[in-house]
């Protein structure tokens, strides 16, 4: 009712303005006349023009009802408008529904699109997946043969085809999370002994040495495949900045006020203090990532954004040349 009444405003003072004008003409006819009209009759004359003023503005708003209180209410049923009550809103209603209809095709054609080019890419990743493993096979299998430099070469090339693969993936199905996760008891000392063994090679040939600090029976609830990709993108980001350090990457874990937080600890190069709160965004490499060329700048975007579905909170703690800090809390379990 107050939105009809606000556009009504206008047309009320101008009916207010043309009763006003009549008044005074008939006070000006009744003194040309000499014969006065009352007050009594000038208000009488008034309440009759707003009597009807007034039926005419609830039949209005009547007629008009719907259209108001569909405005002004939250419905999810985005493509229904009420009966236009006239021409100009069934002109407004067919031009919104053929708009909406429009969008809504576009919208559907965008989201199939979507869903095959994520088709697309976690079939590609996993068919670049097999020669790369066979790349590493060969290269192991002749090692003997191989200089022990060229090897190491190789080696790190593949991690990083490997890396750049998992972010590919990882990416592609993020977009439909819900669908791909299982919550489930999780022994966090066994899930990081096994992320360090994926990475065992890249310690080696680094020169930086994993310590866990965990005890044994140390049970928190999420995703196993999730958060094991996250950990190896904060441990692979370790290694890396920590390179020939010949120092220790520490996985610790501590429980206070109901939560268990891991941290993993580097002693490498550090982050600058004004990147800190930028290395969640996506693309963002900062200052490490100009001196290191393969940076993504993705690997900790992903780690946030996964966490955030998990409903773990992680947070980066750092200094330039003393190391860097990475917890992530759970709920105890």
């Amino acid at each position: 009712m107050k939105a009809y009444v606000q556009d009504q405003l206008i047309s009320i003072l101008f009916f207010y303005s043309q009763v006003g004008i009549l008044l005074i003409i008939a006070r000006l006819a009744s003194s040309v006349s000499a014969e006065a009209i009352s007050t009594a009759n000038l208000m009488y004359m008034l309440l009759v023009a707003t009597s009807f003023l007034v039926i005419y503005h609830i039949f209005r708003y009547m007629k008009y009802r719907e259209i108001y209180q569909f405005t002004a209410k939250e419905t999810n049923e985005a493509a229904w408008l009420p009966d236009a009550p006239d021409q100009l809103t069934r002109q407004l209603k067919e031009h919104y529904e053929k708009q909406y209809h429009a969008y809504k095709q576009q919208l559907e054609k965008l989201h199939a699109e979507k869903k095959q080019e994520n088709m697309f890419m976690q079939q590609w990743v996993h068919q670049m997946k097999t020669p790369l493993s066979v790349i590493s096979l060969t290269i192991e299998n002749e090692q003997i043969n191989l200089p022990h430099a060229f090897k190491q070469d190789m080696e790190e090339e593949l991690d990083r085809m490997k890396n750049g693969l998992q972010l590919a993936l990882y990416q592609s199905r993020l977009q439909q999370f819900e669908r791909d996760f299982h919550v489930e008891k999780i022994d966090l000392n066994q899930l990081v002994r096994t992320v360090i063994q994926e990475y065992k090679s890249s310690f080696i040939r680094h020169h930086v040495y994993p310590k866990i600090e965990i005890p044994s029976n140390t049970y928190i609830y999420s995703d196993q495949k999730w958060l094991g990709f996250v950990l190896g993108q904060i441990t692979s980001n370790a290694i890396k900045y920590a390179s020939g350090t010949k120092t220790n990457i520490t996985f610790s874990t501590d429980n206070q006020y109901g939560y268990y937080t891991l941290s993993i600890i580097d002693q490498g190069i550090g982050i600058p203090k004004q990147d800190i709160k930028q290395v969640f965004h996506p693309f963002f490499t900062g200052e490490n990532g100009r001196n290191y060329q393969e940076s993504t700048g993705m690997g900790l975007y992903l780690t946030k954004q996964i966490c955030d579905e998990l409903h773990h909170q992680v947070s980066i703690d750092s200094e330039v040349k003393k190391g860097t800090k990475i917890s992530i809390s759970f709920n105890a379990s």
